[in-house]
C-alpha cells in the first residue's frame, strides 16, 4: 500500500461478479446483483430501495449504495475513489488503446501485474483523478450530449431524464441548452475516478433524486444493450457536473486538464482490444 495513502480517502470497486483482478488493498468491494453475499458491502443492505432497478441502472445504484455508505462512515471523508470491476484509472498510461473507443485503453489482468497498481491509482499531487475527456463525433464533426444520445440510444428517454432535472432543480433552466450542446463528455461521469467528497456527495445525491423520479414516472424496460437506460443519461448529467466545477476552477487559473486528468482502462481478455458494451 503506498505511504502517502490518505487516511481520508474511501475508494470503492463496484461490481456485479467476483472480481477478475486484486485491486489495492485500499479499495472495497460494493457487491451488486448475484455477487451480493454474507459479511459483504452489499446493495441491498446499503440501498435497498435500489436493488430491484439494478437491470436498468447497472453500476449507478452501487454509486448510490456507496453515498449511503459514506455518509454512515464515523470518520471524516475528504476523498472518494471509485472503480468498477473492469475500469479504473491510473495516474499514466499502463495500457493499450482501445480499438473503438477514444480515450479508453485496454490492458488484461496478466499485464496489471507488471505495475505498481495501488499507486497509479491514486491522484499526485491533486484532489482529482479522472480520465481524459473525449468527444462526440460523427463524420469528422463533434455533437453534442443530444445529438448523440438521440443516434445511439432513446430519445425520449434523455427529454424526460432532463425534464425531471429542472423540474426538481437539479439542473437549471438556462443550462438547459449548454447541456444538450455540450461536446466535452467524460466516460462515466462522476461514477469512475478520485474527486473530492464534498462535491461527490451533493452531485451524485442530486443525480440520485433525478432517477428516483424517472424511475417511478417513466418505468421503461428495454433490452439489450439499451437496459441501462437512465444510467446512459446519469452519466451524461454527471459528466456535465464535473465539466461544470472543471471550468469553474480554470477561471480560478488552475489546468485542470493536466493536472488532474489520467489514463481511463480497461480490463480485457487476452487478445481483445476493444470495448464491448453490456459485457
Amino acid at each position: 500500500m503506498p505511504a502517502c495513502l490518505p487516511d481520508n480517502l474511501f475508494y470503492a470497486c463496484l461490481t456485479h461478479v467476483p472480481l477478475q483482478v486484486e485491486y489495492p488493498a485500499y479499495v472495497t468491494p460494493i457487491y451488486m446483483g448475484e455477487a451480493q453475499g454474507e459479511g459483504k458491502l452489499n446493495l441491498r443492505d446499503l440501498a435497498p430501495e435500489w436493488e430491484q432497478y439494478h437491470p436498468v441502472l447497472g453500476a449507478t445504484v452501487g454509486a448510490f449504495a456507496m453515498k449511503n455508505h459514506l455518509l454512515n462512515l464515523p470518520r471524516e471523508i475528504k476523498q472518494v475513489g471509485i472503480c468498477q470491476y473492469r475500469k479504473f484509472l491510473s495516474v499514466d498510461r499502463i495500457g493499450a488503446p482501445a480499438s473503438n473507443y477514444q480515450v479508453m485503453d485496454v490492458i488484461t489482468a496478466q499485464q496489471m501485474l507488471q505495475f505498481d497498481i495501488a499507486g497509479l491509482m491514486l491522484p499526485q499531487n491533486s484532489d482529482y483523478l479522472i480520465g481524459k475527456p473525449g468527444q462526440f463525433a460523427l463524420n469528422g464533426e463533434s455533437h453534442g450530449y443530444l445529438y448523440q444520445y438521440k443516434d445511439v440510444h432513446h430519445v425520449e428517454d434523455f427529454l424526460h431524464f432532463t425534464a425531471v432535472a429542472v423540474e426538481l432543480g437539479v439542473l437549471g433552466k438556462q443550462e438547459v441548452c449548454p447541456f444538450f450542446d455540450e461536446k466535452i463528455f467524460f466516460p462515466g461521469g462522476i461514477e469512475l475516478g478520485v474527486l473530492p467528497a464534498d462535491f461527490w456527495i451533493a452531485h451524485i445525491s442530486a443525480i440520485e433524486s433525478v432517477v428516483r423520479a424517472c424511475v417511478e414516472r417513466h418505468p421503461v424496460r428495454r433490452a439489450g444493450a439499451q437496459a441501462r437506460v437512465w444510467a446512459f443519461c446519469a452519466e451524461r448529467l454527471g459528466s456535465y457536473f464535473l465539466l461544470r466545477q472543471l471550468r469553474a476552477q480554470a477561471v480560478a487559473g488552475t489546468d485542470w486538464l493536466s493536472q488532474h486528468t489520467g489514463q481511463l482502462n480497461l480490463l480485457v481478455e487476452p487478445g481483445e482490444q476493444g470495448y464491448i458494451p453490456g459485457v
